[in-house]
This record gives structure tokens, sequence and C-alpha cells, in this order.
């Protein structure tokens, strides 16, 4: 017998697994998260959030908190390259993280760690009635035909907990994945690089120049320098490349000092560490992303290099898909066949995704012109997401040119400047027509015969019908996450019937019969 229940049971209270929490709770889903570290990581590891995550949020009345907390510099963008802060200049070059969206979206990056974005995503999931416990970890769990049952243990002792769904949001080293027997592929480990927080006073060092990351290469250290504080007096973020083998366990404070005063080329700065860990750069991808009642999101089901910022946004679009299919199953308004998909989508566009870190991270050292070849612009890599694509399909099948894309079946919603598309993603499928009085019958039937809510905007703009391709009869049906459902160019004669059975067809029933 449980001590608790929960529809939902999380584990991993990072990016991926708050923002699970976050979207089931803006379903109206009761979760349960657990995260055996005492509170949120104090480094900043992901540094920023991509524009689609930012799209995700804004819905949410996030973007303008996550804004605020940008991290400090992060107006600047640029990033300079020294021997060390005291020594050589050796460049200076914009940085990839602007708030450029390309056309593809009304929102652009933020440059923000995870030590900032994440008590954000914490703060609003407990507001909609997520119940996040840090200091607790998950013990053991079996799983059932009807649920999954779990032991987690916190300073007062062990309790069980009953569940319908497991979420191994529990990092790329997850237990939960490894106790399913799911296997990862992918390059493996391609470098190693220690984080060390650090206080210390570099402001005579910075001299007025103004950067958002610093390269710094010299005998010493190879690293990226981060400044935390607003004062470059305060807080700061050293980040060096490890040799094969090493660990941060390898280092004493000691060592860690003598790393950051070669970064700032200062052999008397007064420093003190805050706190030192380490971490893989590497490529894998699960085998799978599913084992029954089990979901893995983040990176327990994919890890790759940080270049390009793909990573810890991915695992937050992983949440944004799986969360309304799990609240439409678990309110029966949905076939159980319907989180097969979660896989199906989501497993081809990681590989794909991890490609484009790599081939990013291999630019560093240079590039033959095979992988070069497969190198995709940040706004495709972003935005241009295929669901449906055949097994085996090739790169351009599964991630294309967002600004090419007309609303087809399968693809994100293309952003209309006239309309702000995914500002209308409320948790809810949305039908936009350019005239919703001739759909207006069929979405009242279709919400009826179905008890699934459909929020229907009338676009009337030339835009709107030219970019998706549709007559001023036509619609578009899409789906909670922002990709395309169905799309008619014309209203069909039996529009109630129509769509009613692609409503049904998109919940994961076999038929799209009413």
């Amino acid at each position: 017998m449980s001590d608790e229940e929960f529809p939902v049971l999380i584990t991993g209270g990072c990016m991926a697994g708050l923002s699970m929490a976050l979207f089931l709770a803006q379903q109206g889903v009761r979760s349960l998260l657990v995260e055996r570290h005492p509170s949120i990581s104090p480094h900043p590891r992901a540094q920023a959030a991509s524009p689609r995550t930012m799209e995700l949020l804004r819905p949410l009345g996030l973007e303008d908190e996550v804004r605020a907390a940008e991290t400090p510099n992060a107006r600047y963008g640029n990033i300079l390259q020294v021997s060390s802060l005291a020594g050589d200049e050796l460049g200076d070059f914009d940085g990839p993280f602007r708030h450029e969206t390309n056309g593809a979206s009304a929102t652009g990056w933020t440059l923000i760690g995870q030590d900032r974005l994440e008590p954000i995503l914490a703060a609003r999931a407990a507001e909609l009635g997520a119940d996040l416990r840090f200091g607790t970890e998950l013990v053991r769990h079996r799983q059932d035909d009807d649920g999954v049952t779990a032991v987690i243990r916190d300073a007062s002792g062990e309790r069980t907990v009953r569940a319908g769904y497991l979420i191994a949001a529990d990092g790329n080293r997850s237990s939960i994945r490894d106790g399913l027997g799911i296997t990862t592929s992918g390059r493996g480990v391609l470098g190693r690089q220690m984080i060390i927080l650090f206080q210390a006073a570099l402001q005579d060092h910075v001299r007025g120049r103004e950067f958002f990351l610093c390269f710094v290469s010299n005998p010493q250290v190879h690293g990226v320098l981060g400044q935390l504080d607003a004062d470059a007096a305060g807080r700061w973020v050293l980040a060096p490349s490890l040799q094969p083998g090493q660990t941060h366990e390898d280092f004493t404070d000691a060592d860690c000092v003598e790393l950051v005063r070669a970064a700032a080329g200062d052999p008397g700065l007064e420093v003190e560490i805050e706190n030192v860990d380490s971490w893989e750069i590497a490529e894998r991808v699960a085998d799978g992303f599913r084992s029954g009642r089990v979901f893995l999101v983040g990176d327990s089901a994919h890890l790759m290099p940080p270049t390009g910022g793909f990573g810890g946004n991915l695992g937050v679009q992983d949440a944004h898909n799986l969360a309304w299919k799990l609240a439409l199953v678990l309110r029966g308004a949905a076939a159980a066949a319907l989180l097969d998909s979660y896989e199906a989508e989501r497993l081809p566009i990681a590989i794909a995704v991890a490609e484009q870190a790599v081939i990013r991270y291999l630019q560093r050292s240079g590039l033959d012109q095979e992988i070069a070849a497969r190198h995709r612009p940040e706004s495709t890599v972003l935005f241009g997401h295929v669901y449906g694509a055949e097994p085996g399909a090739g790169l351009d099948d599964l991630i294309e040119d967002p600004l090419l894309q007309r609303g087809l079946p399968g693809t994100r919603a293309p952003h209309l400047e006239s309309c702000g598309v995914h500002d209308l993603m409320r948790g809810n499928f949305v039908l936009l027509t350019a005239n919703g009085e001739r759909w207006r019958s069929a979405v009242s039937t279709a919400t009826a015969a179905t008890g699934i809510a459909i929020d229907a905007h009338s676009v009337e703009t030339d835009e709107f019908t030219t970019r998706y391709e549709i007559g001023e009869t036509g619609a578009v049906l899409v789906r909670p996450d922002g990709f395309v459902a169905w799309r008619w160019t014309e209203r069909p004669d039996e529009a109630a019937a129509e769509l009613t059975g692609r409503l049904r067809h998109a919940c994961g029933f076999a038929t799209a019969r009413v």
C-alpha cells in the first residue's frame, strides 16, 4: 500500500525535470518531483535559453522574468580571447547567442545560466501545483500494467509513492535508464571540463572591457571565464579543459586557485574557491526513450557537447512534447497509443541535433569537408524539426529551414509577423482559420465529441493564407506543442466530422472517424 499517489513522478530537479513539472502543471496534472541534492545546483552549466525555449515559456508569462535574470554582461554578447585577463588579447568576436531570430520566432536567445533559470521554472511549477522535493531520492521502483510503485527517501526516512507514470530526468548517468537496460549510441566522450566557482577582485584586470565570455589559453590553463555577478569584484566561473581520465577530484583547492591565477594572469591574486565540479563533453543518445510507463527526458535521453547551446534546451522541448500527451491520456481523452509518439518523434530529432552540436564542437580544431557539409544553420536546428519521417530518414527529412515550412502536418506551425502563433499555445489544441465563423460549429461538435478543448483563432491576414498555403475557407489544426496536426486548404463539406476525426487521430486513436 502506498503512502502517497500522484499521476506522474519525476526524478531529477534540473532543467528537463523542472520543465516537465511546469508543463504538466500547465495542463492541470499533479506531479511529484524528487531531487537527491538539497537544492538547485549553483553551477551555471548551460549558459542560454534558446529562442524555442523562450517561445515555450512566453505563454506562461515567464519571458520578462527570465530576461530580467540574464547573466551579468549578457547584453554584450561578444566573446573575448586572451592569453590571460592581464595578458595579450587574441581576438574579440560576436557570440552566437544574440536576440536574432531570423524571422522564425517572435523571441530570441536569453543568456541565462541554469543556476538562474531553474529557480524560475521551479517557482512557477510550484505555484501551479507541482510538488517539488529536494533532498529526496528515488531508491527503487517497479512498474506494472497500471502504474509505477516507487520508494523515495528523505531525511525523515523512506516512503512509498504510487504513480501512473515515471519520468527519468536523472541526468546523463541515469540509473533509471541503465536499470531498464536501455543502451546508448554515439561518439562517446570527446573531452572533459571542470567548473570552478570562485570569488576574486578582477576589476583591474577586466579594465572596462565588455564581454559575455572570455576564452583563456596559456601553458597553465585552457578554458572559459565568465562573470556571475554584476560587479567584477564578485563571483566568477572558470571552466578549464581537463586531460583524459582527469576529474575535479584530482585537484585540491590550492590547485584550483593556481588555475584561476593563471587565467587572470596575476600570480598573487586573492581567490576564494566556492565549489568545484566536472563533467563529460560527449555525444550519447539513448536507443529508446521509453520502457512501459517510464520515459526518459533531457540528458538521460541525450547528451551532446555544449557547442550551439542545444542540449539543455532540447530537454525542455522533450518535456513540452510529452506533457500534453500524458495529460490527455490521464484524462482518458486520448488513447494510450499516443504516448508511443514521444519516442517516435523525439529520438530521431535528438540524433540529428546531437550531430549538429558535435559538428560545432569539432569546428574548433578544424573540420573536414564531408562533416562540414552536414552543418545546418542555427534556426534550422532550433525550429526546423520534422515529425513523422520514415525510419532511416536523412538529415534533411528531420530538420529543414523553418522559413520554408508551410504548415504541413508534422512541422512546427510557422511563425507569422502578423500573429504570434506560438503565444496562442496555452495548453490546448488550436485551430487557425482565416474566417472563424465558417468553422465555429465544427469546433463545437469536435469538442463535444472528444472532450478535448480547441482554441479557435481567426487570422485574417494575407500572410497567414500565403504562408500556410490555404484558401480563405481553409484551416490548420495545431497540437498543444505547436506542431501541426492537420491542414485543410479549404473547408470540407463535412467539416465537423473531418475536424473530429483528425483530432481523434492526433490523440492516438487508430481511426479518424467520428
